[in-house]
């Protein structure tokens, strides 16, 4: 069975294109799904070793604190700080800057490197003492670092003066996992015996919190702390310490690292993958996550750019020009899409290739609940007001009637008088006569209740119909494998490519708004103006491949998609033959597809 034309077919993951602008952060209103992922691991010249923290300098740099030692990446490539004598190939286990940008490395255990006059320095040796070892860091809002260090404890480093704030009897019995001030002058303290606060020289044992080991703290405004801890996510509300309640997927995620972007979203990386809270509740994708192996650190770059790295590298998460809607989990994988068709109600209908009906509004998807269309493999769909008009793979021609939030719907098939049961094409036209382009028999038109069939016997140019289209002259047109054919009064035409088009197989109709007929062909593209079928001129290559679909927004501009790309063109001066290659714009993975 010859299956229907390309065009009539969309990713499963329904794309829609956003304008982007210089936001300071990720747009909150999308998924997780719907950004941008990029990565770099050990098989894209990340040199491996899990990453503890990131940071960027004022010069640009993006640099990683990992278990191997201290990484520089300028977004291309990626360099070992290798060459530092006393501390080399000592794992990095944080990473601050000064008021200035310049970069501090804590190096577990051993001491801590800054940046100063285009090399790496001491820190010991800038404050004139012996030795820092340096369990955890704090870079508190006026640019004084907080550290807790193994042998005098809590220490405030203010330039090149030091003040320690309490020595280690003062301080817990163990380790000092997480340290961070809020703006009560409070201390708080992460350990993996618990947590604990200093405040006037003195060390308190936190209650409320059941969890002991302490990974990571995340004080937010005037007195807010949120903390995760190796079984979950507490907050802090300036009295008392509630957990945080979380889906299901993420109840057994130890929480490593936690972020408060520039929107005020929470992000935390766990040990199965990333999360973000914010008023729309929790959000997390339940893909397969790069964080499969933890998520120990988080950064926010200048642009906005989520960073995250652990143990399997380096991921980017941004925003990009076109945003990605999964209908549902089902269908999130597959590699199949099916028609899509936007109402006069801005409502957005879509089919999955393995069957059923969704609608998009507003950003949310919804299954149309009806037993009309469940599992229903759906080839095309059209439709007026309060109606969609759907053709299916082996069931005929449903019509979906909206009725105060209830569907009714009915279904004809060949024993109501359609040609064929399979339609690949459905078209409403001016009049609200419905149109059924078949699989092999022809084309079904559907008026005042009775069926009428046109098919080659009639002029049609073949019995299989993948488009169809009217044009604002009242002529109806018809995509085939075999020409273009045109209905008008009666008479049929049909074009080929004698007649100047690139192919005789043709994917898609589309109308500009200046009246230009537009097809697309499995040889490129073509136009009907001044009476003849024209194929434009000095255009990118990818306009001569197989193109599966083109529209137009509100600017007038024309968008085109191949197989693996899709482009921006001005369509006057694609037809006119003025087009210039700064006139085009090209899109593909990189922004978003």
């Amino acid at each position: 069975m010859r299956m229907p034309s390309p065009s009539r077919w969309l990713a499963t993951g329904l794309t829609l294109i956003c304008v982007v602008g210089e936001a300071r952060a990720l747009d909150p209103n999308h998924t997780l799904s719907q950004y941008l992922r990029e990565q770099w691991t050990t098989d894209s010249n990340f040199p491996g070793g899990a990453i503890n923290a990131i940071m960027q300098t004022a010069d640009g740099y993006l640099w990683m604190g990992t278990e191997k030692g201290l990484v520089r990446f300028d977004g291309v490539n990626f360099r070992l700080m290798s060459s530092f004598s006393e501390f080399s190939g000592d794992p990095v286990s944080g990473l601050t800057t000064d008021n200035d940008g310049r970069l501090c490395a804590i190096f577990w255990g051993a001491g801590v490197l800054c940046y100063r006059d285009g090399r790496f320095v001491n820190l010991a040796s800038i404050l004139r003492r012996t030795t820092l070892e340096v369990a955890s860091s704090w870079r508190e809002e006026d640019g004084a670092w907080l550290f807790t260090d193994l042998i005098d404890g809590l220490l405030r480093v203010r330039g090149e003066n030091v003040q320690v704030l309490a020595p280690p009897t003062v301080l817990p019995p163990s380790l000092v996992l997480a340290i961070a001030e809020t703006r009560d002058r409070k201390i708080w303290l992460g350990t993996v015996a618990g947590l604990f606060y200093f405040a006037d020289g003195r060390t308190t044992r936190v209650t409320g919190i059941s969890d002991r080991k302490i990974n990571c703290l995340l004080p937010v405004g005037d007195r807010e702390l949120w903390v995760g801890t190796s079984k979950g996510l507490y907050r802090w509300n300036g009295a008392v310490f509630s957990s945080v309640n979380l889906p299901l997927a993420l109840a057994s995620a130890e929480v490593l690292a936690l972020l408060r972007d520039h929107d005020g979203n929470i992000w935390a990386g766990t040990t199965t993958g990333l999360f973000r809270i914010n008023d729309f509740g929790v959000s997390f994708s339940d893909e397969p996550d790069f964080g499969s192996r933890g998520i120990n650190a988080l950064f926010e770059d200048r642009e906005g750019n989520l960073w995250a790295g652990g143990g399997r590298g380096l991921e980017r998460i941004r925003d990009s020009v076109f945003v990605t809607y999964t209908l549902s989990a089902s269908n999130a994988h597959a590699k199949d899409g099916g028609p899509i068709y936007v109402d006069r109600e801005n409502r957005i209908w879509s089919a999955p290739a393995e069957g059923g009906l969704y609608s998009l509004k507003d950003g949310r998807a919804q299954a149309l609940n009806t037993p009309l269309v469940h599992k229903e493999v759906i080839y095309s769909i059209t439709g007026g007001r309060n109606e969609i008009w759907i053709g299916t793979q082996y069931n005929g021609l449903k019509r979906l009637e909206l009725r105060a939030g209830r569907i009714v719907g009915k279904t004809y098939t060949q024993a109501n008088g359609l040609a064929e049961n399979s339609v690949i094409a459905a078209y409403q036209d001016k009049n609200g006569a419905v149109w059924a382009g078949t699989l092999t028999s022809g084309i079904s038109k559907f008026n005042d209740g009775k069926f009428m069939t046109y098919s080659t016997v009639d002029g049609l140019a073949s019995n299989t119909v993948s488009a169809i289209l009217e044009t604002r002259d009242g002529t109806m047109w018809f995509a085939t494998p075999n020409g273009l054919s045109a209905f008008f009064r009666g008479t049929w035409t049909t074009y080929a490519t004698p007649d100047g088009l690139p192919s005789n197989s043709v994917n898609c109709l589309f109308e500009d708004s200046t009246g230009v007929l537009w097809i697309t062909t499995s040889g490129g593209l073509a136009f009907f103006k001044s009476g003849r079928w024209q194929v434009p001129r000095d255009v990118p290559d990818s306009l001569h491949e197989q193109i599966y679909g083109i529209s137009e927004d509100k600017v007038g501009w024309l968008w085109i998609s191949t197989a693996s790309h899709v482009l921006r063109v001005p369509h006057q001066k694609l037809s006119s033959g003025a087009l210039r290659s700064i006139d085009v714009s090209e899109y593909g993975v990189a922004d978003g597809l």
